[in-house]
């Protein structure tokens, strides 16, 4: 998981909200003006996450019904407080369908389906189950509140499985955490969006291999192992975003963050 940062909401949402202060999800995509708006959401919000799934990074780029949805962190349900939180451009994140669509491609797909659902998905299981708050907030991570920098995600590059980084989790506390500490935050995060489902760890393995295969061609090319990291820094991350963004970062360390951090990673 990597940080999400949003810009401002799209106008259409704005005048939409404006004129249906009460409107549901599915009455706005019913509405002629309504479909408009969440169309407009849709795209901005894949967009800005770099064609990124926000929970587990893999691509979204069609932004096909398919392929990628609009995610209400906090509840849309939610009427507690005086507030529409389906309409809250602030409450929304795009996400992957969490493997809960047999026909798609692997390496996004994988039997038995579901023991290999993850993101909202995942999430929205847990919840039902009474394992995760259905106000979830402070007991998973909102993308949009995870540091840029440090890496709060290790991996496991023998399984491509996801664990705190206990090292960088100790010196980072995330507001609102319920957890007595950030690992524990983090470790719930892992969990309670099923993060290593086979069908994802295998995926990570897939980009783990690569990785690999890129640095023996660099070097039988001459490259030492340095010029090698800088050459995949730039090669990955020029683009914005690759997907299984964190796993690559961790592959590259040092450089990777180095990098990220020259060119101003902000999310």
């Amino acid at each position: 998981m990597k940080r999400v940062t949003i810009l401002g909401e799209p106008q259409e949402l704005t005048e939409f909200r404006r004129k249906h202060p009460l409107s549901t999800w599915k009455q706005m995509r019913d509405d002629g003006e309504g479909r408009i708006a969440y169309n407009i959401v849709r795209h901005r919000l894949s967009q800005e996450q770099g064609g990124l799934c926000s929970f587990c990074e893999v691509g979204i780029h069609s932004n096909g019904p398919l392929r990628c949805r609009v995610e209400h962190f906090h509840p849309k349900s939610d009427k507690s407080v005086a507030h529409n939180w389906t309409l809250d451009w602030e409450n929304m994140l795009a996400v992957c369908m969490g493997g809960s669509q047999r026909h798609q491609a692997r390496p996004y797909t994988m039997e038995p389906l579901e023991e290999n659902l993850s993101c909202d998905a995942y999430k929205d299981k847990m919840i039902q189950s009474g394992s995760l708050h259905e106000q979830c907030e402070g007991w998973i991570i909102n993308p949009k509140e995870i540091p840029a920098f440090p890496r709060l995600f290790f991996l496991e590059r023998s399984t491509g499985r996801l664990l705190p980084d206990d090292e960088q989790c100790n010196v980072i506390e995330i507001e609102n955490n319920q957890h007595p500490n950030t690992r524990s935050l983090v470790q719930n995060t892992i969990d309670m969006l099923n993060l290593n489902c086979d069908r994802l760890c295998e995926a990570r393995l897939r980009v783990i291999w690569n990785i690999e295969r890129n640095k023996k061609k660099l070097r039988e090319q001459g490259n030492n192992h340095e010029q090698s990291l800088n050459e995949l820094a730039n090669r990955y991350f020029r683009q914005q975003w690759p997907v299984f963004f964190t796993t690559i970062r961790f592959c590259l360390g040092t450089t990777a963050e180095q990098y990220l951090n020259d060119t101003g990673f902000q999310g």
